[in-house]
């Protein structure tokens, strides 16, 4: 069995969720301090446990951040969120024009929409916004 270490950030408000979802998968956690950049207000935590359990919760730290925004209207103050207010799995676009689009998509898709979007915001939501004006 091989062990991994991973280092998660979450809302704090999820601590204690991911802590109780680790015990009960058999794993450890330990806070760590904030990495440089990320926002002081979300909690890092190293989970140290099997490879399939450490996923575990990952999936859970995953699932408790909800959907994926992209605005892509001019000037959208957040161009790239995720939110608890749209599920796991749901995607919205808010096109230039203000219309809003929500999509049920598959969990994987929406965590790779994310890891790319993460420190590319301006080339993604340029992406996006190319990709809505081909497909409408």
């Amino acid at each position: 069995m091989e062990a991994v270490r991973e280092v998660v950030v979450i809302d704090p408000v999820d601590l204690q969720a991911i802590r109780e979802t680790a015990e009960r998968v058999g794993v450890q956690t330990a806070e760590v301090p904030p990495f440089r950049g990320i926002q002081p207000v979300m909690a890092s935590v190293l989970v140290v446990g099997e490879r399939g359990a450490v996923g575990q919760v990952r999936a859970e730290v995953e699932r408790r951040r909800g959907g994926l925004v992209f605005d892509l209207r001019a000037g959208a103050v957040r161009p790239i969120h995720r939110s608890r207010a749209l599920g796991h799995g749901e995607l919205k676009v808010v096109a230039a024009d203000g219309m809003v689009k929500v999509a049920q998509c598959d969990a994987e898709l929406v965590a790779a929409l994310t890891k790319l979007a993460s420190g590319r915001g301006e080339k993604t939501v340029a992406s996006v916004r190319d990709l809505v004006d081909t497909l409408s």
